[in-house]
């Protein structure tokens, strides 16, 4: 029998990442990189030797951001450095990441979401087969639309994955799939349980309480 993970998580293989980041043209300009530009959210494992300090901004709900250049299965950091010899802001750069991300969420009019219970709870997956699908926590207005305006407590281990739980959820089960999908990929995300409600995103107190929209963190 197979675990939720399998069912519900597509990955590249370690040769389709290889082979992508051996393709990249990292002295391409600007006009070329800018529509490949990503929102990084933070991540478990430590950064790469010599990426400590990236440009990074601040993202409500209570997110740090860095820059990723999406390379398909895989995605590269941004450095100061690539910024200086594109031409650009720290600025102009997140607002280009942040608007490549809401085009390509906004373009699709349906989106494949897995149906999935686990332990007996009823669970709504989604996967951009993009690599974005974690960072439309930035953009709640389409994270709404994704799950269909559903409300619920909303994990997001990987870069491609969300994960619908009901608000009413055991907050264990909740960290324990979070954990359990992180287990999955080296470069799981270190994020915390959200609540979404009413097409708001908030920082989850307690999984109780996250059903009601004045006990959520702001």
């Amino acid at each position: 029998m197979t675990s939720p993970q399998d069912r519900i998580v597509v990955t590249a293989s370690v040769d389709e990442v290889m082979d992508a980041i051996e393709r990249l043209d990292l002295g391409a300009p600007w006009s070329e990189v800018a529509p490949n530009l990503r929102l990084a959210l933070p991540r478990r494992r430590p950064l790469p030797p010599g990426t400590e300090d990236l440009p990074a901004r601040d993202f409500p709900p209570g997110i740090r951001v860095t820059l990723g250049l999406d390379v398909g299965p895989a995605m590269l950091f941004v450095t100061h450095e690539q910024l200086a010899g594109w031409g650009v802001t720290a600025g102009r750069a997140f607002e280009q990441a942040l608007a490549n991300v809401t085009t390509r969420a906004a373009s699709r009019r349906q989106f494949a979401l897995l149906h999935e219970r686990i332990l007996d709870v009823p669970t709504v997956a989604f996967q951009s087969r993009e690599g974005w699908a974690s960072a439309l926590l930035l953009i709640p207005d389409e994270l709404a639309r994704v799950f269909g305006s559903r409300d619920g407590l909303v994990i997001a281990p990987m870069r491609d994955l969300l994960l619908l739980l009901p608000l009413d959820a055991d907050p264990d089960l909740a960290h324990f799939l979070l954990e359990e999908f992180a287990a999955e990929d080296m470069n799981a995300l270190d994020l915390p349980l959200f609540a979404l409600v009413d097409g708001k995103l908030r920082q989850a107190v307690t999984v109780a309480d996250s059903a009601m929209p004045n006990t959520l963190r702001h």
